[in-house]
């Protein structure tokens, strides 16, 4: 009898070790996931500031016309950042991108005009957006004209929207993916006590009785799943930014990202173990004598 005893109270114990490991590689499944999507939208942000609008400046600003206008684009909520190239320096980056000296042909003479490099926020880089700014642009008095590739930025966006929405229906598919796997585990392991639930039933608990300590357990369990997915799921950021510099910490996508994801993690462990051992608990005792073997 005690040998018998021994061992069911063994395969309970196997069954809720199985259970945690099992939520636990489903969250974390679910977390990588998250990370990705993190990810795309950080390089997404990266690309999109890349591009810049050139702002082409007539003859004869002074350094103090200069430093008011670059204040008054500043000013604008769409930009990130502005970068003053005087006449020397476009001279400079034209002979390293086409590997020529112009001397040779003009002497002292220098054509190219001085110009402002705008960077705007990754949300204003669309095709409408970089019109639109590039109209106010040519209100300034102080520049002659304006210059994007809006042909580039029109394909970088499509194309980054695609890769979005790929990576945003991947991403629910595992959340689904997630839920139906924690949910198939807590099920296999209520099976188990489907006899003991019924038993209470018998001699006159009510619902919420018996109910009461299997949701307790089940929110520590999701908890516990939850905290061994960020643990992993930490472990594995720190190797990735250490090793090969790649996150941002400092970047509020970033931050606001990984703190979303723990919090996700956390609420689906606890959200879903809680459902399926309650509906479960439920289940059972709503079941006929005669149904439960």
């Amino acid at each position: 009898m005690s040998q018998q005893v021994g061992k069911s109270l063994q395969r309970k114990q196997t069954h809720y070790i199985n259970s945690i490991l099992i939520t636990s590689l489903a969250l974390l499944m679910l977390g990588l996931m998250s990370i990705l999507f993190i990810s795309f939208k950080y390089e997404e942000a990266n690309i999109k500031e890349d591009m810049v609008i050139s702002a082409y400046l007539k003859e004869g600003l002074t350094d103090a016309d200069v430093d008011k206008l670059l204040k008054k684009i500043e000013g604008e909520a769409s930009v990130k950042a502005t970068k003053f190239i005087s006449k020397d320096d476009a001279m400079k980056i034209f002979e390293e991108k086409f590997n020529e000296d112009p001397s040779e042909i003009l002497g002292d003479v220098n054509p190219l005009p001085a110009s402002v490099d705008v960077t705007l926020t990754a949300s204003s880089v669309n095709v409408d957006s970089i019109k639109l700014f590039r109209e106010k642009l040519q209100l300034y008095p102080e520049i002659t004209h304006t210059r994007a590739n809006e042909e580039l930025i029109s394909s970088v966006d499509d194309d980054l929207k695609i890769a979005g929405f790929i990576i945003a229906g991947f991403s629910i598919l595992f959340l689904i993916i997630s839920i139906a796997i924690i949910d198939k585990t807590i099920r296999l392991s209520m099976y188990s006590n489907r006899f003991l639930v019924r038993s209470m039933q018998l001699v006159g608990a009510t619902r919420s009785f018996i109910t009461s300590p299997y949701v307790r357990r089940s929110i520590i369990n999701g908890l516990i799943s939850a905290g061994i997915a960020m643990l992993l799921l930490l472990l594995g950021v720190l190797y990735v930014h250490n090793n090969f510099k790649y996150w941002d910490f400092s970047n509020t996508t970033i931050k606001r990202g990984f703190i979303f994801t723990f919090l996700m993690l956390i609420g689906v462990g606890v959200l879903i173990t809680w459902f399926s051992t309650r509906n479960s608990v439920h289940k059972y005792i709503r079941m006929k004598l005669d149904e439960l073997y």
